[in-house]
């Protein structure tokens, strides 16, 4: 037993140290570049978050850059909202029906591409905020020539709940590993509320018809085809893009129902690595709870807390984010029980939808 348990601690271990030397590796690349830039936003009946994200957007500091939103079968006032602004700035498309086959947020995203005069796609989420007025600058500093992608990072706001700083804890793990293995080279996925794509690239792929009627990975299935040496990351306090975390369990679990379920489209080689990390990271602590108690085993998960604890802060401060540290042991084995959990959830649920 005392075998079993320091090597999976130490395996789970050593697989977030190489993560997090990914992250330490990240450097700005300062590029002078400031292509113009096209937001594009994907809403249905978003009326209240875009009265909030509008003039968050219009008040970036960027010289060249527009909005577009596509209306998804809207029943809200959302229409008339977008109409109060200036169509030079801000555009819209007024979807009233979606074709055969097309996901509802694909065909919104599509239609509002098709309008887009920049030279890159930056895309958020209606339900976000920008952290500061220099969101578009900070991803613009990472588009070198030939740079492909940008991805950001998109980390939850406190709303003073269990569930809240649950999911706060989520997004931090998520974008800690898909940063690290982006940074190693091993690109997997990425978080459509903070992602820039080079309108090329986007064409160059054919756009969404290769993946038109799935459920998500209108941000995932992309940095999946790109070419690991074009894609960068943007980190620091600057470059974030704030969400709010659900507000119970039900939405929670059908929000990550909708993103594991374009994980079966991922290279193998990504899929295990991932499930080798959450295995052993589940395993540490059904041991911690199974297991016969001993000196050794409490040293051991102490061992792990602490470890895991420095290299979050680190990942925490390189991003620019928050961290709660004392919560940490309680998420941090909820999470290591929740993720496979869902994991195995969403491959057996048929009917998975963005909105109703």
């Amino acid at each position: 037993m005392l075998a079993i348990i320091i090597s999976i601690v130490s395996f789970h271990l050593l697989l977030t140290i190489v993560f997090c030397m990914g992250i330490f590796s990240w450097r700005s690349s300062h590029s002078k570049n400031t292509p113009v830039l096209s937001i594009i936003i994907a809403a249905k009946n978003e009326e209240e978050n875009l009265k909030r994200l509008i003039p968050k957007l219009l008040d970036q500091e960027y010289p060249k850059f527009e909005i577009i939103i596509g209306l998804d079968r809207c029943s809200d006032q959302s229409l008339e909202l977008l109409k109060d602004h200036d169509p030079s700035k801000l555009k819209w498309v007024d979807i009233q029906s979606v074709p055969p086959n097309w996901n509802g947020k694909k065909y919104a995203l599509n239609e509002a591409i098709k309008r887009a005069n920049g030279e890159w796609l930056v895309f958020t989420d209606a339900d976000c905020v920008p952290n500061s007025d220099r969101w578009l600058t900070a991803l613009a500093k990472e588009m070198k020539s030939e740079t492909e992608i940008v991805l950001g990072v998109s980390p939850y706001k406190r709303n003073g709940s269990f569930l809240g700083d649950f999911i706060r804890y989520e997004a931090f793990q998520t974008f800690f590993l898909y940063l690290g293995m982006t940074l190693l080279k091993r690109p997997y996925m990425a978080v459509g509320r903070n992602l820039a794509i080079k309108k090329v690239l986007f064409h160059s792929l054919d756009g969404y018809e290769s993946i038109k009627g799935i459920v998500g990975g209108d941000d995932d299935l992309f940095v999946q085809r790109a070419k690991a040496s074009n894609i960068s990351v943007a980190m620091g306090n600057e470059s974030l893009v704030a969400s709010y975390p659900s507000r119970g369990w039900r939405s929670y679990k059908n929000q990550k129902l909708r993103h594991f379920s374009v994980s079966k489209y991922y290279q193998k080689s990504d899929v295990i690595l991932l499930s080798l990390y959450h295995i052993s990271h589940m395993s540490i602590y059904l041991i911690a709870l199974l297991a016969e108690k001993s000196v050794f085993l409490f040293v051991s998960i102490l061992f792990y807390l602490f470890i895991k604890l420095a290299a979050y802060r680190f990942v925490a401060s390189k991003v620019g984010t928050g961290f709660n540290y004392i919560l940490f042991p309680v998420v941090d084995m909820l999470y290591a029980f929740m993720i496979p959990f869902l994991g195995v959830w969403s491959k057996l649920v048929k009917d998975i939808k963005w909105k109703n």
